[in-house]
């Protein structure tokens, strides 16, 4: 598919706007709302520990009052039975005021494990919300991805980055380890000792199909990647660019050595990096959003994920313009499709449809229709 505006120049991003911009109204739809409902929980929350706290505070005041007023009536009192009766008032006292407030701190607890629950359900239902569309549809991101051995199995994290807002997937594989021969079969040159006596060091390829593959970095146009025999004992590190790479066996570089260098299937090195940078589109099983942050900080907990939503319709909102710039009908944000074969369509929307939609929710579509320049 090609994507241009409606006066045929290309347009910057090449996905379907109108189908990530009706997706982004959708999100917007459905999160902002959880977002206030997690804000009035911890505002109640506040006020529930100040009312305790405010409780507390009575009792305890009114246990010191009642001591004071009888120790001041019973001053000067030497009479056993009555010096009795005293300590049976204050230990009554006392200990009513103690059960009072235990059940009070019960009452408490038990409300704040509700709200911890409830909480939390917000918080599954906000990432899972917004893991579709962060996947793909936040526009300039740089997105790193990782797989790595933990427990003995391999696991992934997607990490994207634009300006400064940060957010990961945790990724899970179609398979638990990834061999090299999964991908190429594949040998490294590498210096070895033959010989009984002079224990002269020869060049050998060593066959590293069946080497584990332990690490793999991937952002950008640059890739990591370790891989590493049964024993551990051998150990390769490989690193690229778009315009060269590099391969360590253990602490000795490879591709330095004019000899081992010469010795290297160049050709079959880039078909297996080509094939390891898609490695996170082929092996990828799912995908699941856990953690978003703004400023550094969790915007789930700080409650900003709205402010996350204004960042996306700011970065929409400069599309949004130029579509209205290069379009021919007034108000109307429309782009091209061009198909493989040629056939091209248009899609659209009206400012004043995603505007009317975006009121919806409140003062804060009321924002997002200002910063997408829809209103």
């Amino acid at each position: 598919m090609r994507y241009t505006f409606q006066n045929s120049t290309e347009f910057p991003v090449q996905r379907d706007f109108i189908q990530d911009l009706q997706a982004f109204i959708a999100i917007s739809k459905e999160v902002i709302p959880l977002e206030k409902s997690a804000i009035t929980i911890k505002n109640e929350n506040r006020e529930k520990y100040a009312a305790f706290e405010e409780r507390v505070e009575e009792i305890d005041l009114f246990d010191k009052e009642m001591r004071d007023c009888v120790e001041t009536h019973t001053a000067g009192v030497d009479v056993a039975e009555l010096l009795e009766i005293k300590e049976k008032i204050l230990e009554t006292s006392s200990s009513l005021a103690l059960t009072k407030k235990n059940e009070k701190f019960a009452e408490l607890d038990k409300e704040n494990k509700l709200d911890l629950m409830e909480m939390q359900q917000l918080d599954t239902r906000i990432l899972s919300v917004l893991g579709p569309f962060f996947e793909d549809s936040i526009y300039g991101a740089q997105n790193m991805c990782y797989a790595f051995i933990e427990d003995k199995a391999l696991r992934g994290k997607q990490v994207g980055l634009v300006d400064n807002l940060q957010y990961e997937f945790d990724l899970s594989f179609t398979q638990d380890t990834l061999k090299v021969k999964d991908l190429e079969n594949l040998t490294l040159p590498i210096w070895s000792k033959s010989g009984i006596l002079s224990r002269e060091e020869k060049v050998k390829k060593l066959d590293v199909s069946d080497f584990y593959i332990k690490n793999i970095k991937s952002e950008k146009n640059s890739l990591e990647a370790v891989l590493e025999d049964k024993d551990e004992e051998n150990r390769f590190n490989i690193s690229s660019d778009e315009k060269a790479f590099l391969i360590m066996h253990r602490n000795y570089e490879i591709t330095q050595d004019k000899e081992l260098a010469a010795a290297l299937n160049r050709d079959l090195v880039s078909a297996f990096i080509t094939k390891l940078k898609g490695f996170f589109t082929q092996f990828v099983g799912s995908k699941r959003l856990i953690n978003i942050t703004l400023d550094g900080k969790n915007a789930i907990e700080e409650n900003r994920i709205f402010d996350c939503l204004k960042l996306v319709a700011s970065i929409y909102g400069r599309l949004v313009t130029e579509c209205l710039e290069k379009g021919y009908t007034e108000g109307e944000i429309t782009i091209k499709i061009e198909e493989p074969g040629g056939t091209r369509t248009e899609k659209y929307l009206e400012k004043s449809e995603i505007a009317r939609e975006l009121s919806t929710i409140g003062k804060e579509g009321e924002e997002l229709a200002m910063l997408l320049g829809v209103k």
